[in-house]
């Protein structure tokens, strides 16, 4: 056999079983492996036994007691169900409070970033230090938003137990501008482009003859002058900002330069003269410079450790003042309506980190001589803010009264990735409550139980750094007459600042203590939040309160 030549794979099968290990060494490996493996959920139990008091424990899933009813074979269905949202629920809870996730993920983030100019699942890292959503790029290079199989694709790529969306945005777009159209009010719709599609060179290396669209862009845009639904273009003016000035957005942010968005509320403003004549001016207002450095949201996304902070940019934010040197704010009684999103209320929202009363609705009014109106809320810009109007009109607020012109904002990404549910804006009769509703300039300490609550994003996950929470509580009590058994709708911060607070700790069942203020006392301040809000729409329509968690 000396003389025999033998083959690759018998050569190697010698080798391997050869493969030798003594005793000592065996059990060092085996004893280490399961060290390993009961070390892990040991250190995470010891974490979640010194949760807040008040907070639930990571593995508490939350299952409510009340029987489901039915026949058996729905109880069953509806069981089912609602244990894999439970269980989704809990392995969410898991990945997010892991403190291996916590010890290692910013280590191994500052990796790939620095070593591999890498990101992550949310963040493109392109030349000279610029930072893309890598949902906008998907948006632009995807299949078309309006495809029959894209569509279906998205009406079925859902959980179990969560409701399929609504992915058609010119059915929601041509229902709205119908609605309107009903009550004598024009709709203009304002769509912002991704930064990617603007400064698409930062990315490939490459010059474009012009800004990058998604394949069915002209096709939408041709559907709805069909319909009579008019478009504002503000494509063209933010490449041509960006051919003037180098950039139109912001660096490692996802949202325009201030002097972009000043071209365009101008323009937008030139516009709405035309459409609405004779509108007051109220010359008084003026702008007022402040410089402001701020990290932009998709850097916060990188999960980099703390002392990392090579993203800051500093900008020059104009604030919208009024004739007594106070800050803008809507006029409900303005003939004109802006709904918006994050791109409205970047320079607005002290949250988002860039500044206050220097966003889109200062500029409109400004450059207008005339306040208009404002909802605008950070995220889902396909339905959010529709939806806020049509709970203002169901509660027998009309918000529409005397509107001429509703303008309507919303990141151009929504077209492929948002929920473009129908709003229905009838107006409703304002009807008596069982659900209490803190006085304003009041505050009262109550203890409740949760009988529902929303679901935070994880930190990092979205481009905001905050995100408001909807409780529904029962069995209130406190030192108000007749408090006792009722029921309340609670808003509260659910993630501040990229991190989870304890009310995002909280499962129906739970018994807490908490202080609720009036919602109207807050709204300016925190009303173009974002947030999450409760499955139950009728819930949806009760006046909420303000809430803080009490902690013994």
């Amino acid at each position: 056999m000396s003389g025999k030549r033998l083959s690759r794979e018998a050569v190697a099968h010698m080798e391997i079983g050869r493969t030798a290990i003594s005793r000592p060494l065996a059990w060092l490996l085996a004893s280490l492996f399961l060290l390993a493996v009961f070390a892990v959920p040991i250190v995470q139990y010891q974490i979640g036994v010194h949760t807040p008091k008040g907070a639930s424990p990571l593995w508490d899933m939350g299952l409510p007691v009340q029987e489901v009813e039915g026949s058996f074979s729905s109880r069953v269905s509806t069981a089912n169900t609602l244990f894999l949202e439970k269980l989704d629920l809990l392995e969410s809870n898991v990945e997010e409070n892991s403190f291996l996730r916590s010890f290692f993920l910013p280590s191994l983030q500052s990796f790939y970033f620095n070593v591999l100019g890498q990101g992550n699942e949310k963040v493109v890292v392109a030349d000279d230090g610029w930072l893309f959503f890598r949902p906008g790029i998907e948006f632009l290079s995807g299949p078309p938003f309006l495809d029959r199989e894209q569509l279906q694709s998205r009406i079925a790529g859902h959980e179990l137990w969560q409701n399929p969306v609504q992915p058609d945005p010119l059915q929601a777009i041509v229902d709205f501008h119908r609605q309107l159209r009903e009550r004598g009010i024009q709709l203009i719709l304002l769509p912002i482009p991704v930064k990617a599609s603007i400064q698409p060179e930062k990315i490939s290396g490459y010059r474009f003859t012009g800004p990058v669209r998604n394949r069915d862009w002209d096709n939408f845009l041709q559907q709805l002058a069909e319909n009579d639904v008019t478009v504002f273009d503000s494509r063209s003016l933010l490449a041509g900002y960006a051919k003037k000035h180098g950039a139109a957005f912001l660096q490692t942010d996802t949202h325009w330069l201030p002097g972009a968005m000043d071209l365009v509320a101008a323009q937008l403003a030139g516009e709405l003269r035309t459409v609405v004549p004779g509108l007051e001016s109220s010359p008084s207002f003026s702008l007022q410079p402040r410089q402001v450095e701020a990290v932009g949201d998709v850097a916060r996304m990188l999960t980099l450790p703390p002392a990392y902070v090579p993203f800051l940019q500093s900008v020059e934010v104009e604030q919208v003042v009024s004739g007594d040197n106070e800050f803008w704010q809507p006029d409900t009684s303005s003939e004109i309506l802006l709904l918006g999103d994050s791109f409205t209320n970047i320079f607005s929202t002290p949250g988002l980190g860039w500044g206050r009363s220097g966003g889109l609705a200062e500029h409109l009014s400004y450059h207008l001589g005339y306040s208009v109106d404002l909802l605008s809320r950070n995220d889902s810009g396909a339905f959010v803010t529709r939806e806020m109007l049509g709970l203002e009109l169901a509660r027998g607020r009309d918000r529409l009264a005397g509107k001429r012109v509703v303008v309507w904002e919303f990141a151009e990404r929504e077209l492929s990735q948002g929920d473009w549910k129908l709003i229905d804006l009838s107006l409703g009769v304002p009807s008596e409550s069982s659900f209490f509703v803190t006085d304003p300039g009041q505050q009262m300490e109550v203890t409740a139980v949760v009988a529902a609550v929303s679901r935070s994003p994880r930190p990092g996950s979205v481009p905001y750094r905050d995100n408001i929470l909807t409780l529904h509580l029962l069995d209130l009590t406190g030192q108000k007459d007749g408090l006792q058994g009722t029921e309340a709708l609670v808003y509260g911060f659910g993630m501040r600042d990229n991190r989870l607070t304890d009310l995002a700790s909280l499962r129906p069942g739970d018994r807490i203590t908490i202080t609720l203020s009036a919602w109207d006392d807050v709204e300016r301040q925190f009303g173009s939040y974002r947030r999450s809000p409760l499955d139950d729409e009728m819930l949806e329509l009760e006046l909420p309160n303000w809430g803080t968690l009490n902690h013994d």
